[in-house]
């Protein structure tokens, strides 16, 4: 073999060499990068929070979807009358994105009382799970219940953060029965109504909501979902369109994303916006959706 045949020979070995290394390095460079920024989502759990009246089955449909959609079943959390928090289950080490149930079985139970509540299990989360962030899916007060505590205590160095929030049917200024802001209530295109709610015992004035909401944390995304039962009242039954709708002013300026989805129809009934299955997989996909 010529001189020159040889020493095209070890330039094409070397060049092989180079270019196996330079594509294993850049793989597991992109295997580490993908490591780092899928660590927190797969390891921020989803909390369901049902609202007045309601029980494990007012979520459990919705938990049922989630799982289906990407996350992971991992624990029940009853408070009880009393305030003790005890929970059913257990989060595995390898549990990806777990969904988490929270239930009052003081199914009457002022907003104030449960966010302090609320409070205390996020706290526990932390402490026992060291979980950093955490989502968050409240259905009519548990809706409520979720923003305050989020606005009130999300800056706590003994709190994981809240990175997304999704509100379905929330009564964040009245709702019908306790208040006469139903049909004659509306919101301008900053979600502001024309009629602010007074505080009652089971909610907070939306002006104390506003109060609190200055210090609601700013890297969160936002989904409110409300409904329209299209019987003439401008609500879902319970919760008028503009009170559920009254979200956006409390928090769009601040947060990092803020959407709102309308179901109408039979669809759109208070009750029914937990068990419908276009809403259940649009909650998992704005949950668990990486890009």
């Amino acid at each position: 073999m010529s001189k020159t045949a040889k020493t095209n020979v070890i330039l094409i070995i070397a060049t092989v060499i180079v270019a196996f290394f330079a594509i294993f390095f850049a793989i597991r460079s992109d295997n580490l990068l993908m490591s780092k920024s899928d660590k927190s989502v797969v390891n921020t759990p989803t909390l369901f929070v049902h609202g007045l009246g309601g029980s494990m089955k007012s979520t459990d449909h919705l938990a049922t979807i989630a799982s289906r959609d990407g996350g992971q079943r991992s624990l029940v959390i009853y408070v009880d009358k009393d305030g003790n928090i005890q929970h059913k289950g257990k989060i595995k080490s390898s549990a990806r994105k777990p969904i988490i149930q929270v239930i009052f079985q003081r199914k009457f139970t002022s907003v104030n009382k449960q966010v302090s509540w609320f409070r205390e299990i996020l706290q526990i989360l932390r402490a026992q799970y060291g979980f950093t962030t955490y989502n968050v899916v409240g259905h009519s007060t548990g809706a409520v219940t979720a923003l305050d505590t989020a606005a009130k205590y999300n800056s706590d160095s003994d709190m994981p953060k809240l990175q997304k929030f999704v509100s379905i049917a929330g009564p964040y200024d009245g709702i019908m029965k306790l208040s006469n802001n139903g049909i004659d209530n509306y919101v301008n295109s900053k979600g502001q109504p024309s009629i602010y709610s007074e505080e009652n015992k089971w909610f907070p004035s939306y002006q104390t909501l506003i109060n609190d909401c200055k210090n609601f944390p700013k890297n969160v995304s936002v989904l409110n979902i409300y409904g329209d039962d299209n019987k003439k009242t401008d609500s879902d039954g319970v919760v008028s369109v503009a009170s559920a709708k009254s979200l956006k002013y409390l928090v769009a300026h601040r947060v990092k994303n803020y959407d709102e989805i309308p179901v109408t129809g039979n669809s759109g009934q208070h009750s029914r916006l937990h068990h419908n299955i276009f809403v259940d997989h649009i909650i998992a996909r704005f949950l668990f959706d990486e890009n």
